[in-house]
């Protein structure tokens, strides 16, 4: 009897456990989550009209912050850089550091539990065009620390995730931009040649430097402007049906990946097409409901955003983040899918056992015989069944597309060079008609200069 009872608790305990630990996670996810939800709304809104202490001190609020801990650095980087909070910026982002390292070599494996709940039950693992914005954002927080030796350390954490052999790497004009951005990071820290390797791979990759990286002479040095406009897309989600037959199913979850996005593509774009025939699908097709996350689109400053003196414009190539983001999650996609086709099959699977328990039991209770052990069997068929149930529905209710993303990064990044003078300048932003003066800076003997500003939305 003891044994049996014990049974009894554990199979009565089995959706309770999924239900606390899968509704934090769907919780958590959704919160971070697409247009529309409050939490995203008060953050953007508060750095696009000009509100960033308060966008700072929202993260304090458990409602709005992510509660993952590796996004919630992440977005403490980025807020902290325009509230002025640039030693817990740096922190941050050095937090953030370790905790995505961690997370990748350590490959902490929960998937089991997101075949029950969600794809927001895994910890957050940042895109790898993210991975490129932790140093960026690092270095950026300590160089208005004026901390230039921990400045050529985010650079050197930066060059040697560009320098990486991988076919996740991003677009060119993204690649050179942060090549050259690099080499501005090396130079502010006093790193001559790591900086001349860094702009001499940025020229092979842009094909034109935004200005002379040659050493200025005693009369003049050298303004960097870093202009970031607009966001990245939300991740957005979608719920939809999907028919495949067995081949796609085995290439879906094997082989390489632009063999797998390819069948992810195809799939996803029959369950629009209108002139596919679902009523008369043969025999070894497969037919699943999915909820996933599709890339939403960036929000987009419009034109040219350019920096200039009183004397002239500076020249400037520019690098779309927006676009590298989105490719990212395209990379996701197949892997995406196949766990969501998983977690619909466990829960056919689980129901199909539910209803057979039920049976069992009902069978069992009505048997004439009045054995002790099949009436106790009886029961123990009864809360199985009563568990996989409530586990089924349970799963069904939390399995919410995964919304998590940095959704503070820039749409577009451009930079601009331009040798001036010695003595103080006047930098002004230009937008169409509109400029803007957004800093003075003086000019020093062979120096470099890092300005940075941010357009949050078209004017």
């Amino acid at each position: 009897m003891p044994h049996v009872a014990r049974r009894i608790r554990l199979a009565v305990a089995l959706p309770l456990l999924l239900v606390s630990g899968g509704c934090a996670a769907a919780s958590a996810a959704w919160r971070s989550g697409p247009a529309g939800i409050a939490a995203e709304w008060a953050i953007r809104d508060h750095l696009t009209y000009g509100r960033a202490p308060n966008a700072w001190a929202a993260l304090g609020d458990k409602k709005l912050a992510p509660s993952d801990a590796l996004l919630r650095h992440l977005y403490r980087g980025v807020i902290a850089l325009h509230a002025g909070e640039y030693e817990a910026g740096s922190r941050a982002m050095d937090r953030a550091w370790t905790i995505a390292d961690d997370r990748f070599t350590r490959r902490i494996s929960t998937g089991a539990a997101s075949l029950l709940t969600s794809d927001a039950t895994l910890p957050y693992q940042p895109l790898p065009t993210e991975w490129l914005m932790i140093p960026y954002y690092g270095a950026l927080n300590w160089h208005l620390r004026g901390e230039p030796d921990e400045v050529a350390v985010e650079a050197r954490r930066l060059a040697a995730l560009l320098a990486r052999e991988s076919d996740q790497r991003p677009p060119e004009d993204l690649y050179g931009v942060l090549r050259y951005v690099s080499g501005v990071f090396f130079e502010l820290a006093g790193e001559r040649q790591d900086a001349l390797v860094a702009y001499r791979n940025a020229a092979a990759l842009l094909g034109t430097l935004p200005g002379d990286t040659t050493l200025a002479g005693p009369d003049s040095g050298d303004v960097v402007v870093l202009i970031e406009d607009g966001f990245v897309g939300r991740p957005e989600p979608l719920s939809i049906g999907v028919y495949m037959d067995g081949d796609e199913l085995v290439g879906l979850t094997s082989g390489p990946d632009v063999d797998r996005i390819a069948v992810a593509r195809r799939v996803e774009r029959r369950s629009f097409d209108p002139a596919f025939d679902r009523s008369n699908l043969q025999t070894g097709w497969l037919t699943y409901e999915v909820n996933w996350a599709v890339p939403g689109e960036p929000t987009r400053v419009f034109g040219q955003v350019t920096a200039l003196t009183a004397a002239q414009a500076f020249p400037q190539v520019s690098a779309d983040v927006a676009q590298a983001v989105a490719r990212d999650f395209e990379r996701e996609l197949p892997a995406k899918l196949s766990r969501a086709i998983a977690r619909t099959a466990v829960r056919y699977a689980a129901s199909k056992a539910a209803d057979r328990a039920f049976r069992n039991a009902s069978r069992e209770r009505n048997d004439d015989d009045e054995d002790e052990d099949d009436g106790n069997s009886g029961w123990l068929s009864f809360f199985f069944g009563l568990a996989l149930g409530a586990a089924t529905v349970t799963s069904s209710v939390i399995d919410q597309p995964d919304l998590r993303a940095w959704q503070l990064l820039p749409s577009r990044i451009s930079v601009s060079r331009l040798r001036l003078p010695v003595g103080r300048h006047t930098i002004r932003v230009q937008q169409g008609e509109r400029e803007v003066p957004v800093a003075e800076v003086d000019v020093r003997a062979g120096g470099v200069a890092l300005i940075t500003h941010r357009v949050w939305t078209a004017q």
